[in-house]
């Protein structure tokens, strides 16, 4: 099992449950405090907070891609490699309706921060949902959508596709292209206020999306990644994302001090960093990768712990109030990490 190793005095994260999966864990979300588990033969299982199994649905004929709960916790979206994009009762599983059930894996699946409006996307085809109510199906035959994420006002919708990141709006027509860029978009995320995008690309490449203040939008290239820039995530207070495309972690400041914008390497793993999340607190940067390791990094980008699952972590996702920590890897391994009682945040 896991151990800890070379960290200061205080323990940050202590393991506090695990269980064995027959196949991958490929999806991981909160809903309360229950852990939703999506894994590669098309069940979701459902773990109360002490890590009692509570429930497990064969909702997908193959692996399940994307869990989604509402952000109202009423309601969960699923999607799989069949197709599906289901939608149903966390409580006890029921099904409360089938959204789609399409001939191509369903990739990307999303809902609005408001919790009204869900998209889904497979291939160059998106599909858009108010509760079980279909909006339409937007299609760009010349784009097939990479990457996708909502803005945090929930009114605008960007994908990331060959060459270019492309914002849409519901009502709207024809999408607006932010950005342009050489290669394939693997990787986008928001800055937490709606002001700027991040883009990692499958040949080494940052592209930011800055609005404007009181100008024109700009855009930011940073380069020097070893491999595609897979893992993104913004600081929640300060203007500063996380990045990998590679063993090694980089902070990226997107404001320039002093007339200079310094990248911070972080290095502690061995093999390329697959998964990486700030606490919602910003209080802890957790990150994986392919060999199993997991490191906790505090402000300032401080180790504090390293843990070894001996398997390459696919997900993990902090729990709302950033107590808790779930982790995911390719041969089943669930893992449960908390923030002990009375350590300091």
């Amino acid at each position: 099992m896991s151990g800890l190793a070379a960290c200061p005095a205080v323990e940050r994260l202590q393991p506090a449950w695990s269980d064995e999966l027959p196949e991958a864990v490929a999806s991981l979300a909160w809903i309360d405090d229950d852990v939703l588990v999506g894994a590669a033969d098309g069940n979701v299982r459902r773990y109360a907070a002490d890590g009692r199994l509570a429930y497990q649905l064969a909702l997908h004929s193959a692996g399940v891609t994307r869990l989604q709960p509402r952000p109202d916790a009423q309601a969960v979206a699923s999607a799989g490699e069949d197709g599906r994009v289901l939608l149903w009762a966390p409580g006890d599983g029921k099904l409360l309706a089938e959204l789609a059930n399409e001939s191509a894996w369903i990739e990307h699946l999303a809902w609005s921060s408001d919790g009204h409006t869900l998209a889904a996307a497979a291939e160059k085809t998106i599909y858009l949902w108010r509760d079980s109510e279909s909006l339409g199906v937007w299609y760009d035959a010349r784009r097939r959508v990479l990457a996708m994420a909502w803005a945090p006002d929930g009114k605008r919708l960007a994908t990331a596709a060959n060459k270019g990141l492309y914002l849409w709006r519901i009502g709207g027509q024809e999408p607006v292209q932010l950005l342009e860029f050489p290669g394939a978009p693997v990787a986008v995320a928001w800055e937490e206020r709606g002001a700027a995008l991040a883009v990692g690309t499958q040949d080494g490449f940052l592209q930011i999306w800055q609005q404007g203040k009181s100008g024109p939008a700009r855009q930011l290239t940073m380069r020097g990644y070893p491999g595609k820039v897979a893992c993104l995530d913004w600081h929640p207070s300060q203007p500063l994302i996380a990045t990998a495309g590679g063993p090694e972690i980089v902070l990226w400041p997107t404001r320039e001090a002093g007339g200079a914008r310094n990248a911070q390497p972080l290095r502690a793993h061995g093999a390329t960093v697959t998964a990486l999340a700030y606490a919602p607190d910003a209080s802890l940067l957790i990150s994986g990768d392919r060999a199993g390791r997991i490191c906790v990094w505090g402000p300032g980008g401080v180790l504090l712990q390293v843990e070894e699952l001996r398997a390459e972590i696919t997900t993990l996702v902090w729990s709302s109030d950033s107590t808790r920590c779930v982790c995911g890897t390719a041969n089943g391994l669930l893992q449960l990490y908390a923030v002990p009682t009375g350590a300091p945040g």
